[in-house]
């Protein structure tokens, strides 16, 4: 609960909405991502490159959450030890528009309130997404894990955000750069050894793509299922009376996939294909920012009153 023991299920219900779009969008955009990604290396219709990564990840995502959590850190590390590859010969190579960047943005009547309110709001953004890659997330031993844990993951992720920023100030003032929807690949088209960095970039984009979305389609599935099944066993348990309920079987350690995770899956993916072809620009500018309101009065304010009612929870 979100306020106290005794909260209405008003906040609960909310939060059921902003998560299946959050597993409506963010999957999407990972369909689209990776789509115009290998649209754009191939040459390839975009509406085929969607089809194809959303056969690999409906494949990937039904065997498991262990297998998602495995494949997602392998990918991972590929991802970072990649995206150091392709972008620091490039920053090197650019710097000198990386300085022009920075000198006509101080230059700018931009106000600085707008650039911090989007960055607040992609945070907002990414509180929606907690509640699903939760589902992937093993328990920490003790607190000082957790808090080690979230501080490597701060500076890991600052240090590749600022890195992935400084690349993309390379080719900023670029005129193709309006038009692109995968603007890293504009930066390497116009750096250094594009003829290596292109198909190296698409592979770490579309990677990062498959990740995202096989963490949130098996989130989904486990979701459902286990929702589905409980449903079930509480029906079949309230017709003998007395009879102690079963447990639900835990999908994560079970060797063998159901129709019914294989079908919800498919569901999944094809919903997410579908909302995918509105294009990959359309989603970030609308459907995140849609969610990134959405999870600020269902998260955002509830959580920040809850740690100041009950003190940080030491209450």
């Amino acid at each position: 609960m979100l306020f106290t023991k005794n909260s209405p299920r008003f906040f609960s219900n909310l939060f059921e909405v902003l998560y299946i779009c959050v597993m409506c969008v963010a999957p999407a955009v990972a369909f689209a991502t990776g789509g115009a990604t290998l649209s754009t290396l191939t040459g390839l219709p975009y509406l085929l490159c969607t089809l194809i990564i959303g056969i690999f990840i409906f494949i990937v995502a039904i065997f498991g959450t262990d297998l998602v959590r495995r494949v997602a850190s392998v990918l991972s590390i590929c991802i970072i030890a990649g995206l150091l590859i392709v972008y620091i010969p490039n920053i090197i190579h650019g710097w000198s528009a990386i300085r022009a960047t920075a000198q006509q943005m101080t230059t700018s009547t931009q106000p600085f309130g707008k650039a911090l309110y989007s960055a607040f709001l992609y945070g907002t953004f990414q509180l929606a997404n907690i509640a699903v890659f939760v589902q992937h997330a093993k328990v920490f031993k003790k607190p000082g894990d957790a808090v080690k844990s979230m501080g490597l993951g701060f500076i890991i992720n600052a240090l590749m955000m600022t890195m992935v920023c400084l690349g993309i100030m390379t080719v900023s003032t670029s005129p193709d750069m309006a038009g692109t929807s995968v603007p890293t690949l504009l930066m390497v088209q116009n750096g250094i050894g594009k003829g290596f960095m292109t198909p190296l970039i698409s592979i770490l984009i579309i990677l990062g793509a498959v990740s995202t979305a096989v963490n949130m389609v098996a989130a989904m599935v486990k979701r459902v299922s286990d929702g589905l099944k409980k449903r079930t066993l509480s029906g079949k348990n309230d017709v003998s009376a007395g009879t102690p309920k079963a447990e639900t079987p835990d999908i994560n350690t079970r060797k063998r996939i159901s129709s019914r995770e294989i079908i919800i899956a498919l569901i999944c993916c094809l919903i997410d294909f579908g909302i995918a072809q509105f294009g990959l620009l359309t989603l970030i500018q609308k459907a995140y920012s849609f969610l990134a309101y959405l999870a600020i009065p269902v998260i955002l304010v509830p959580y920040i009153i809850h740690m100041i009612v009950t003190r940080m929870d030491s209450k």
